[in-house]
């Protein structure tokens, strides 16, 4: 069990793949602070169906090393959340991929606004068992992009953790990115590296729920995808329009509702769904 910084005991909030997850809510960062239940949803899907995401991941990786050159092997699959709030999914997806084996997970990116990227690290830097180097992004200038500042973290390499973590050494990046926004007066070189990547896996809960959004969000999921990435959304489905789904579809996406069976009994029914989406 992980021990706070006065060496007490902490309790897991949730445990993937038998690694424990830590977690507090902070509503005074805004609305991301919490919890939502879609988000509960989604990782009590990665709790009970582990060896499925991990099946779904690796069968991502084999498909991707039947369509490129590059061995999966040394490649692996790169990760991006979209709208953590609280970096709490991020965590467990680490926590699925403890072992290097189970999933030979790249890279990991957790982004949100800019103020919400102290509270994504602290969830983050509570779980220092599940990564081994981590990377906050922030900016000097609230407003502009010009001044970065990278503050760098040790993870598990210096804290005392069971050998079932020590395989995996994903970095992790926790930045900003606003929805539909993309560097466009530099180069790529100066660019952060983040925004001209295509990713492998994209997930992210809660996030289609004004139809302001819904333009924005598409806008970065296309950015941010190739042709065979899966994206994960968790939605409200009293809170997100079809509109939404249209819009996907107009965009070039393809996408199916996870069935019922797969959530937990408290989350089954119309009102929530995990909706799995790829290009068409």
């Amino acid at each position: 069990m992980a021990r706070n910084d006065d060496g007490d005991a902490k309790e897991a909030f949730i445990t993937i793949n038998n690694i424990p997850v830590h977690f507090s809510e902070d509503w005074n960062t805004g609305i991301g602070g919490g919890l939502w239940s879609t988000g509960l949803a989604m990782a009590k899907y990665f709790e009970r169906h582990a060896d499925d995401v991990i099946n779904s991941l690796n069968c991502l990786c084999s498909e991707k090393q039947q369509n490129s050159d590059i061995s999966c092997k040394s490649e692996g699959v790169s990760a991006m959340e979209l709208g953590s709030g609280n970096g709490f999914l991020s965590v467990c997806l680490l926590a699925l991929a403890a072992h290097q084996s189970l999933i030979p997970l790249k890279q990991l990116v957790v982004t949100d606004m800019a103020d919400h990227l102290s509270l994504m690290a602290t969830t983050l830097k509570a779980n220092p068992h599940v990564w081994d180097k981590l990377t906050v992004i922030e900016r000097t200038d609230a407003n502009s992009g010009e001044n970065e500042i990278e503050n760098k973290y040790d993870g598990k390499q210096t804290h005392s953790v069971s050998d079932q973590t020590q395989s995996n050494s994903t970095p992790v990046i926790v930045a900003e990115h606003m929805w539909g926004k993309f560097p466009s007066n530099k180069s790529p070189a100066e660019c952060n590296d983040i925004n001209n990547q295509k990713y492998d896996f994209i997930f992210g809960t809660d996030l289609a729920y004004r139809n302001s959004l819904h333009k924005p969000l598409i806008a970065s999921l296309l950015h941010f995808s190739h042709q065979h990435t899966v994206c994960l959304i968790g939605v409200t489905m009293t809170d997100t329009q079809p509109v939404f789904f249209d819009l996907l579809t107009k965009a070039g996406f393809r996408y199916e509702k996870l069935a019922d069976h797969l959530l937990e009994k408290e989350f089954t029914g119309s009102n929530f769904g995990i909706i799995a989406i790829q290009r068409r």
